[in-house]
């Protein structure tokens, strides 16, 4: 019954709904996601399926995240059995098990954007084209048709399909220009390229997640039969956004009649963009055979008046909705009345923000919280000009806005730096690097090399050697020794090496204690490094000098930075705005062109390749303005500018009219002032500067209410070296992945599937499986040379070997595999999460089991005591604890690769201290208690920060080593 308390009638109709397929036509601000949380929690309750047997699909990972927590309140632990994923880690986690069934291997990794242009770039040659001719812009061209390639992949088009349609355009289409003909065929040839340098390198990319698996379960029915044993119940949510793959894929493993729960309203598809087809949710009941679907229609957010302005505008799109097509009232209806709801038209755009700015700032002053008002738009540009205005008057906002790492000048002069290196910097180039924020050369230093250079016609590098200055010597010295560091390592280690083997980061780091600015430029710099290897992961040569002349400018590496104050108005476009609620809401800028599409895309899918009907793109931003009023709940204000800022004349939307009867025009009170100098002011407006991003200095796993929310890892890390904690956590910074972490990760996952298999009850394979997968989750990438990545993987298999065998001997029955945790300690504000190796069942409890890949040849007394004092096995066996998930009898430390163990019993008393010791190291980090611990270690914070006395420690240890040897 607590299940069920509150529900309303419908609600608690779709909760209970136990087989066959269910639609729940959810409106806006009907309770969709309770619905959904508490039906796992029903179907477990009434014990209709296990936790592992119920999978729950959303669109992204904070949907996922946002599910789970329900579902823990209302479950407790038990919820972390329970698979609740996005669609594309389902797909993921499709691939890494039944791949290798169609001959296909994944082990190449998942492509981005920027890995996909250069694959394909790389092995153009393969190929001629007839049409293109892309000459210097050739990195633009390739880019161009990787993003038509994933338009064709999200509508189900494979590159056979479009070959074969462009193959036959002169039967097809005589009528089609010839030259149109050839551009078809280049775009066909360079698709069917893509899609062999993936099965050729075993990659695989985003779109794939969804597409491979439809095929696996196409092929294999067999698969199929097993899915549909191992997943009882399948929950969808937001099914109107799903695309046509995504909808096949279901279609193919629920079946007609199977046990599918969707959750939905057609009238908030709005991602048609990405390739989402409101088709299928319109089709739903056709294919999986429903006979009626539920209809929640009470609303829990917004006056009655704000709902009926919204359903006389989404009305419109009959026929083309799930209300006319079924028969369904889809009214919604509210709690109240109380609601205000009016159209306000301005003479011109800036007399627009003007006047949204005004009764922003009236509602303040009548009471109403910032953080409890939003405005939107169709697109960003309005929103950017009334953060300017709304700066200049004092009212805080809130917007994220776009921008390009480049713009920090520390990454700027790094980058000019990397041209200097591989000798293609400019006198320009170098002037940025020795005046810039990097070796911080004085203008006094720099005049006097630059008369140097002119006294002698020479370059300011030859300059440096005529000078008898000391820091132009050092600096010639530096230059020598990067260069050295450039010929040996690829990019992105030069690139770490540069910021933290060198002075500059001292002081960046010094000054990022003090501006949240400096805190963005480690991150920004993360980002960067993240893009230097994914070009190394596909690039045959991963040199400084090649990184270049793939980006002779610096990369477009746009980041979204929030702008103003988290607690001030919001300001977001309404694709942003989906899901969530504000007490007012100001929709801005409602003309025709603003709300309808334009022809932007370079190129669309022929439409005789489309299978659905299109639906008209008026009904897409029909339904963009009906999500846009839903998401007020005391207040919304539609308004509109019938001239733009230079004067000319503009349409109002249609959409004005039909949700309000009819336009209006300005009345006195809104034309503005006439005075010309007031216009002129109201112009200049628009370049007034925007507030600095926001400005706090607290840590991104910090909250405003003083919790802490970290990993288990995390505040490992910070016991280990709170300095590489700080780099890592909190300036999001961490080193380039090396060959161990490759090493255990593949161990880890092929030892998750063998569990898995175990839990689930199936029949193992044979062992020559296990290795097929070990080589499909192996990756070479952070090795220095090919033949050691080679020699790792062999002792992988080996170590694969002898897991085999022990478990085949030991009979171990597992509870859990990667099973994840989430736990509080309130008395220290802590919330921290993880995931456990593996769980087994031990007579007097559960065991906890952490398999390292480490070359550990310890004795056993030392390796129990490393058990026993091991702080994650700890954290891990007190989470179990605290969440009365059961009695941890024993933690193990497992030495897979050499085949040692480490065990150990943890008393009352231990988990008591470590607790406490719990509390202390949060309130440490809560008071950015961040410098290195003493001690010799390899972390970054030991490469460029000590005392002498530590490195004199190591040049000892050094010599040792050296003499014994």
């Amino acid at each position: 019954m607590e299940i069920l308390e509150g529900l309303n009638e419908e609600q608690r109709r779709a909760v209970t709904h136990t087989n066959g397929p269910m639609l729940v036509v959810a409106g806006a601000g009907t309770g969709k996601t309770q619905v959904i949380t508490r039906r796992i929690a029903y179907l477990l309750e009434q014990g209709l399926a296990k936790p592992e047997q119920i999978l729950a699909l959303t669109f992204t990972e904070r949907a996922a995240r946002e599910m789970a927590e329900r579902l823990y309140g209302l479950i407790g632990w038990q919820s972390f059995q329970a698979p609740v994923m996005t669609f594309h880690a389902f797909g993921a986690e499709l691939l890494s098990r039944y791949a290798s069934h169609i001959g296909r291997s994944v082990r190449g990794g998942l492509l981005n954007d920027l890995q996909k242009t250069l694959l394909l770039w790389q092995h153009l040659d393969r190929i001629e084209l007839e049409y293109y001719d892309p000459g210097q812009a050739l990195y633009e061209f390739i880019a161009g048709v990787v993003d038509y390639i994933g338009q064709l992949q999200n509508a189900g088009i494979t590159a056979d399909r479009y070959l074969e349609f462009a193959s036959d355009l002169s039967k097809l289409s005589p009528d089609m220009h010839p030259r149109d003909q050839a551009e078809q065929r280049d775009l066909a040839a360079l698709y069917r390229l893509y899609e062999q340098l993936k099965v050729e390198t075993g990659a695989c990319d985003y779109h794939d997640q969804m597409m491979l698996p439809l095929e696996i379960l196409r092929q294999r029915p067999n698969l199929v039969e097993r899915l549909r044993r191992e997943y009882r119940y399948v929950l969808v949510d937001e099914y109107q956004d799903t695309n046509p793959v995504q909808d096949q894929l279901l279609q193919t493993l629920v079946g007609k009649g199977g046990n599918i729960f969707a959750v939905g309203d057609d009238d908030q598809a709005i991602y048609g963009f990405r390739g989402a087809d409101i088709n299928n949710i319109l089709s739903f009941a056709e294919h999986f055979g429903l006979s009626e679907p539920i209809v929640l229609v009470q609303n829990y957010r917004s006056g009655q008046p704000v709902l009926d302005v919204s359903y006389r505008l989404i009305k419109h799109n009959d026929p083309n909705r799930l209300e006319a097509k079924l028969g369904l009232s889809k009214r919604l209806l509210g709690q109240h009345d109380r609601a205000e709801v009016r159209q306000q038209p301005y003479a011109h755009g800036t007399a627009e923000l003007q006047g949204v700015a005004e009764a922003i700032q009236a509602s303040m002053a009548a009471g109403q919280s910032a953080s409890s008002m939003a405005v939107l738009s169709a697109t960003h540009a309005p929103l950017k000009a009334l953060a300017k205005l709304l700066r200049s008057r004092g009212v805080p906002y809130n917007l994220s806005t776009s921008a390009n790492i480049f713009e920090q000048p520390e990454l700027l002069t790094v980058w000019y730096l990397l041209t200097w290196i591989a000798g293609r910097a400019d006198e320009v180039a170098i002037s940025h690097v020795l005046l810039g924020r990097y070796l911080r050369w004085c203008h006094e230093q720099y005049r006097r090399l630059a008369d140097v250079a002119r006294d002698n016609d020479c370059s300011l590098e030859a300059a440096l050697g005529l000078m008898p200055d000391d820091a132009a010597r050092e600096l010639q010295t530096q230059l020598a020794q990067w260069r050295d560091w450039a010929r040996l390592v690829p990019v992105s280690q030069l690139v770490f090496r540069l910021v933290f083997e060198t002075d500059a980061v001292q002081r960046w780091r010094q000054e990022a204690l003090q501006s949240q600015r400096l805190v963005r430029v480690f991150e920004d710099m993360q980002r960067w490094l993240e893009q230097m290897q994914d070009f190394e992961s596909v690039s045959i040569d991963t040199s400084l000098v090649r990184y270049l002349q793939t980006f002779p400018e610096p990369p477009q590496v746009e980041v979204q930075e929030p702008v103003g104050d988290p607690d001030g108005i919001a300001l977001l476009t309404v694709h942003a705005a989906k899901g969530l609620e504000f007490a007012e809401v100001y929709l801005i800028n409602v003309t025709q062109r603003a709300w309808s599409r334009g022809n932007t895309a370079t190129r669309r899918i022929p439409e005789s390749l489309l299978a659905g009907v299109e639906q008209p793109a008026e009904e897409e931003y029909r339904r963009l303005f009906y999500v846009a009023l839903t998401r007020a709940k005391q207040k919304i204000v539609v308004s509109y500018p019938m001239k733009t800022v230079s004067g000319a004349r503009q349409t109002v939307s249609p959409f004005i009219v039909e949700t309000f009867g009819a336009a209006l025009e300005p009345d006195d009170a809104y034309l503005g002032d006439q005075d010309k100098m007031q216009e002129i002011m109201l112009k200049l407006q628009r370049y007034y500067p925007l507030q600095t991003p926001l400005e706090t200095l607290k840590l991104p796993f910090e909250a405003a209410d003083g919790w802490l929310d970290l990993s288990v890892t995390a505040l490992a890390a910070y016991e280990f070296c709170p300095f590489e904690f700080y780099l890592e956590h909190g300036l999001r910074l961490a080193q380039p992945a090396g060959p161990q972490l490759a090493f255990g990760t593949a161990l880890h996952r092929v030892f998750e599937l063998y569990y898995q298999q175990v839990l689930a009850g199936q029949p193992l394979p044979e062992c020559g499986t296990w290795h097929v997968q070990l080589d499909e989750a192996w990756s070479g990438r952070g090795y220095e040379r090919p033949e050691l990545a080679e020699r790792d993987r062999q002792l992988a298999h080996q170590t694969l070997d002898r897991f085999l065998e022990r478990e085949a001997a030991a009979h171990r029955v597992p509870v859990g595999v990667e099973l994840p945790i989430r736990f509080e300690l309130p008395e220290y504000k802590l919330r921290l999460r993880g995931k456990i190796d593996a769980v087994f069942q031990a007579e007097a409890g559960v065991e906890l089991r952490d398999y390292k890949t480490g070359r550990s040849r310890t004795d056993k007394a030392k390796l129990d005591k490393a058990a026993k004092e091991n702080f994650q096995l700890r954290t891990y066996a007190l989470a179990y604890d605290r969440l009365g998930m059961g009695n941890v009898s024993q933690v193990v430390l497992d030495y897979v690769v050499t085949g040692v163990e480490g065990e150990a019993q943890l008393s009352a008393t231990i988990m008591r201290n470590h607790a406490e010791k719990l509390g202390a190291l949060a309130e440490q980090i809560r008071a950015h208690e961040f410098a290195p611990k003493e001690g010799l270690h390899t972390c970054a914070a030991y490469q460029y920060y000590g005392s002498g006395e530590r490195d004199e420690l190591a040049l000892e240890l050094w010599v040792a080593q050296e003499s014994v040897s």
